[in-house]
């Protein structure tokens, strides 16, 4: 099983894993799973999530930009497109087809 993410506040570029928070996930995964043993979890990778929004400030959940925002025809911008923005991707997916029509016509 995989569990995570979490999410840490950065002020430069790094993959390391921190193997001392291992401790914290332990404690949030036996909230489901008391018996989880000991020494079970292992790091798997991480990764770099841009957000819209940075510490302190309102969460903000996607922001789809056309050429009316960035004056470049043809081109749409998907930014910040996590939960909820996963769950709507269907109808991003429509959003997204109907601006690129404009720019065809």
């Amino acid at each position: 099983m995989r569990f995570g993410p979490d999410v840490e506040w950065i002020d430069r570029v790094v993959y390391e894993v921190d193997e001392a928070k291992a401790d914290q996930f332990y404690d949030a995964i036996r909230k489901f799973w008391p018996a989880l043993p000991e020494g079970s979890l292992h790091a798997d990778y991480s990764g770099i999530r841009p957000k819209l929004a940075g510490p302190g400030q309102p969460s903000r959940d996607f922001l789809i930009e056309g050429e009316e925002d960035h004056g470049v025809k043809g081109v749409v911008n998907l930014f910040g497109i996590e939960s909820p923005g996963l769950t709507s991707c269907l109808a991003i997916a429509d959003h997204v087809a109907d601006l690129l029509g404009k720019y065809s016509a």
